[in-house]
């Protein structure tokens, strides 16, 4: 029995975005499956929405999206937080948690992000260096500079009938972008 090729991409996916769709994309061809972790509590000090509505968006975008090989949702950031509540949950725990998970049965490999790779972002992962030597790591290239933080920018200062709402929610799949509206996230402009 062969190993499947499991990729794992980690993000807050708040919202998750077309640029988040496009890395997969590019990583799907590697892969024979892709684990998509949304971080429980942010090693970089980010404030997300709740976790449960983070992973509800995660479900719906990987429903509607085609990247080339299956996606998973994986909420186990939030089972390893529970272990160690308060603090962050780190890559490379992650990474050293999914591998003994799945020993014998699949060959981890991290997918990093263009804004991950950067240098300066990059080397302020914790352990960087062992991630690099114990795992393989697919880097996408920037082909489509789509942010979360973008995304939650325009919606965050637009109404509903803002030409900037719309600019905002083109960034998204349909799916996620019905959410968010059937939610009202983001949306503080609203009154």
């Amino acid at each position: 029995m062969s190993l499947i090729r499991l990729g794992i991409f980690g993000s807050a996916f708040d919202p998750p975005t077309l640029g988040h769709l496009d890395v997969l994309q590019q990583a799907a061809t590697g892969h024979d499956c892709i684990l998509l972790v949304p971080s429980a509590f942010h090693a970089f000090d980010k404030n997300p929405l709740p976790f449960s509505l983070r992973l509800q968006m995660l479900q719906c975008f990987i429903d509607e999206a085609d990247v080339g090989c299956p996606l998973e949702v994986c909420d186990l950031e939030s089972e390893l937080l529970e272990q160690a509540p308060g603090k962050p949950v780190y890559t490379y725990d992650l990474m050293t948690a999914l591998t003994s998970k799945y020993q014998g049965k699949a060959t981890i490999s991290f997918i990093r992000g263009p804004d991950n790779a950067s240098p300066e972002t990059w080397k302020r992962f914790y352990k960087w260096r062992e991630i690099e030597k114990k795992w393989p790591i697919f880097t996408a290239t920037e082909r489509l500079a789509v942010r979360s933080s973008d995304v939650r920018k325009v919606l965050e200062s637009s109404k509903i009938a803002d030409d900037d709402l719309q600019q905002g929610l083109n960034m998204l799949l349909p799916s996620v972008q019905a959410f968010i509206m059937n939610h009202n996230l983001y949306q503080t402009g609203n009154s």
